[in-house]
């Protein structure tokens, strides 16, 4: 028999990974890759996740905070661009303005 522990509770797994249970239980239902690794043993009210499960859950959380950063930066790049437009804009009106006004000072003298 293997002294390996190759079955967890999902409270070992949050130990294990650093990633609340919560955030398990819901990957769980989204992701089948790591619904797949769940197990249930015969007389329990535990569900058990397989040693397979900790590389998983790390993986979707890498992912995820990948996503994020990338999101971020895209957020980030639309606002720069909202901001830049919104100058050109001011400075294409400041010049209007502008050439109106010379020419109603050439006009009128």
């Amino acid at each position: 028999m293997s002294d390996t522990k190759t079955l967890f509770k999902i409270s070992e797994l949050e130990e294990l990974t650093g990633i609340p249970n919560t955030k398990i239980r819901y990957w769980t239902k989204k992701y089948k890759e790591l619904n797949s690794q769940l197990r249930e043993t015969p007389g329990s009210t535990h569900k058990l996740y397989h040693e397979d499960s900790i590389e998983i859950i790390i993986t979707i959380d890498k992912y995820l905070k990948n996503l994020d950063i990338l999101g971020r930066r895209e957020t980030i790049n639309l606002k720069l661009h909202n901001k830049i437009n919104t100058q050109i804009k001011t400075i294409d009106k400041i010049k209007e303005i502008r050439d109106r006004l010379k020419n109603l000072l050439t006009t009128n003298v």
